[in-house]
């Protein structure tokens, strides 16, 4: 038993009786912890504690704590192995909804479209990206059911719910940061790209993407 508390000793430090009960909690939830906002002090803590913070999950959990990057930012997050959930209860791991999914490599795109500008979104950008976009037909199919010239006010504002609903979900994983919820603002954080490597078989057959969204409906 000492042996076992001695490999998590980073759990006796002052920094752990700050920042490890909420960085744990949020990490099991399935958010990608940024550096960004609220989340900055997990993100620190995480950075300092790597090592330490991913055996720990490892040993007791068999789960992986993995650091990824893109070209400007970092980002946490707990990862499962292939064969199942670890040693988590199994509610704790929610595998995403197709549809869920089909909207986040879409919003991917939007992300790297934007490479060199802000990542910040308002409900007018995603109306013009249904409307005008080259995706515009897949985002129609995902949303509407159906691609047609127009819509009525009760399918658009039954769109914008569904929308609403999904960025929710996508705010709790840490890949967009609300700035105003109530006016659906908000920013694609660079851990949506995660989406990108759990999914790069959809993503790269985009007729099978069709086909999938025809259907799907949010």
């Amino acid at each position: 038993m000492e042996n076992e508390n001695s490999n998590f000793e980073f759990l006796t430090r002052e920094a752990a009786a700050k920042y490890f009960a909420e960085t744990d909690f949020t990490l099991k939830q399935g958010r990608h912890i940024q550096q960004y906002g609220a989340d900055s002090k997990l993100f620190d803590y995480l950075y300092d504690n790597y090592e330490d913070v991913a055996k720990y999950y490892e040993q007791l959990f068999g789960v992986y704590l993995r650091k990824e990057s893109n070209d400007r930012d970092e980002y946490f997050y707990l990862d499962f192995p292939e064969d199942g959930h670890g040693r988590f209860v199994k509610d704790r791991y929610k595998e995403l909804d197709p549809r869920h999914v089909i909207f986040g490599i879409l919003l991917l795109n939007v992300y790297k479209e934007r490479m060199f500008e802000k990542k910040e979104m308002k409900w007018e950008n995603l109306e013009q990206l249904f409307d005008e976009s080259e995706s515009r037909e897949l985002w129609q199919k995902l949303l509407y059911g159906e691609v047609k010239r127009n819509y009525t006010p009760h399918e658009k504002e039954e769109v914008k719910r569904r929308a609403e609903h999904t960025l929710n979900l996508f705010d709790k994983l840490g890949w967009i940061q609300w700035i105003d919820p109530t006016n659906i603002h908000f920013e694609i954080m660079p851990s949506i790209e995660r989406i990108g490597k759990l999914y790069a078989n959809e993503i790269a057959n985009v007729e099978l993407m069709s086909e999938y969204i025809h259907e799907q409906v949010l």
